[in-house]
């Protein structure tokens, strides 16, 4: 058993993150554990993992038992090979230039046999879906692709206690629902789980137990009354498009991953755009946000060629929101990051100002405006990316994965964000895997597989397209939710 006894801890030694934690795991069972953003959920995985305090520092007391032995003196490498920990941010913890070399990791640094770690190597990845990486450079797979990987590196460890930070994060359908095979499979081999979630409908069908976390203590889950759904509408298709792209191609190197595509948003347009992992989501929003220049093909915001349009001028009416938050983040406090747009866009007014100050309140983050970003929970720093970009009122969202890492304010908080620009008059286009939110708040859906356009079109009747063509995955998590 992996067990947490009075467990009390805080970073800066005013501020307690964890108050009197009393948890048990038992191998055999899956346990989530959910709560606010901040509430300490990635701190109570570092401490069961031992990076906390051996690594990082703060004023830490409590005991950590695993399977009845007091491991104060652990060292993390002796913790390591016991409990693993698949963190919330899948880049912070990728240390090799290739995904077969990165499962190997570590088991090689555990001494396995080499034909040992040659099968485990094969059985992880195969048990993620990721066999089609083996040869893959780690720099070059999607945010939903590094998620499966680090799942992946360590499964080949082969635990007795897994710890996974929000592993549902990233993954498109068929991910998650390989994800609960792969739970199921390590609850038959007596490995204990810990999956910290927000999503829950991603985890629940396998779990043994649901726990929450708020003001450093854990309590059992009592279930929250989701939002509204706002019914979609349909958009004049006679209504001027405000951002093209037409006949793109693009590609990394040699590798081809857009495929002549070519696509309008209008005015009023919520648009979710959706496919699985690595078939080129991220990479359309960034030649729609004039981040990337295509091969092939041109861009255009109103009647201009993206390229022809001054950066700072691209930056007012176009709003891009990274899928990894620690990629946006440029200053030392959370208000000097918060304005640096607007001091970029050079309208730092009063009523921007105080629009900033609004903003950061709506998203819970008004206490925090001396705070460094980096010290952020990973929810909060996302919620931080999208109030320092959207200050200044731009006409375009487009927003890589928002709700990854977000409680139920933060999710609200988002989708009004989304919503009031639609109803200005802009639009936002969202990367998403979730049907329920294409379904509920979408007006439109844009399926892209192999870096084409495969389904564009009403949400209701693409999603039952795929269904057709054989994405039934798409189906069978929303019922399964």
């Amino acid at each position: 058993m992996l067990e947490s006894q009075n467990l009390a801890f805080s970073y800066d030694g005013k501020t307690q993150i964890l108050r009197s934690v009393d948890l048990q795991i038992h191998q055999g069972e899956v346990v989530v554990l959910t709560g606010p953003t901040g509430s300490g959920k990635s701190t109570l995985a570092k401490c069961l993992s031992g990076f906390i305090p051996r690594s990082i520092e703060g004023e830490f007391s409590g005991d950590i038992i695993i399977d009845d032995e007091d491991t104060n003196d652990y060292s993390i490498a002796k913790i390591s090979r016991l409990v693993s920990l698949v963190q919330q941010d899948p880049d912070s913890q990728i240390c090799t230039l290739k995904v077969s070399d990165e499962v190997a990791f570590g088991p090689e640094n555990y001494e396995f046999e080499l034909k040992s770690i040659e099968k485990l190597v094969e059985s992880s990845l195969f048990a993620v879906g990721a066999s089609h990486l083996h040869n893959r450079n780690t720099h070059t797979l999607s945010g939903g692709e590094k998620q499966r990987l680090a799942i992946a590196s360590m499964l080949s460890c082969q635990p007795k206690y897994l710890i996974l930070d929000e592993p549902s994060a990233s993954l498109d359908p068929k991910g998650i629902l390989l994800l609960r095979k792969i739970l199921s499979q390590l609850k038959d081999k007596n490995v204990g789980v810990l999956c910290i979630e927000h999503n829950l409908d991603a985890i629940r069908p396998v779990a043994d137990r649901i726990l929450s976390i708020s003001n450093g203590t854990i309590t059992n889950w009592n279930q929250i009354e989701e939002q509204t759904p706002t019914p979609p509408t349909v958009i004049d298709p006679n209504t001027k498009p405000i951002l093209t792209l037409e006949g793109i191609d693009f590609s990394y190197g040699s590798t081809k991953v857009i495929q002549d595509v070519s696509m309008s948003i209008h005015e009023g347009e919520i648009i979710a755009l959706m496919g699985g992992n690595g078939s080129g989501k991220t990479t359309l929003v960034s030649l729609l946000g004039g981040l990337l220049e295509p091969d092939i093909g041109c861009v255009h915001l109103g009647k201009a060629a993206l390229s022809n349009i001054d950066r700072k001028n691209i930056a007012k009416r176009i709003s891009v929101v990274f899928q990894n938050p620690n990629h946006q983040i440029f200053e030392r406090t959370v208000w000097k990051e918060q304005i640096l747009t607007s001091e970029i866009l050079d309208i730092m007014y009063e009523d921007s100002i105080e629009r900033s100050r609004n903003l950061l309140n709506s998203a819970n983050l008004g206490n925090f405006v001396e705070r460094n970003p980096f010290s952020l929970s990973h929810g909060q720093k996302r919620r931080l990316n999208i109030t320092s970009t959207i200050a200044h009122l731009p006409d375009i969202l487009l927003l890589d994965e928002p709700f990854i890492g977000q409680d139920q304010d933060g999710k609200s908080f988002i989708l009004n964000a989304i919503t009031e620009t639609a109803d200005a008059n802009g639009a936002a286009l969202v990367v998403t895997h979730s049907p329920n939110f294409a379904k509920n708040h979408c007006n439109r859906v844009i399926f892209v597989e192999n870096g084409s356009i495969l389904l564009d079109g009403f949400p209701e009747t693409v999603l039952q397209r795929l269904v057709e063509i054989g994405h039934s995955e798409y189906f069978e998590l929303e019922v399964n939710s």
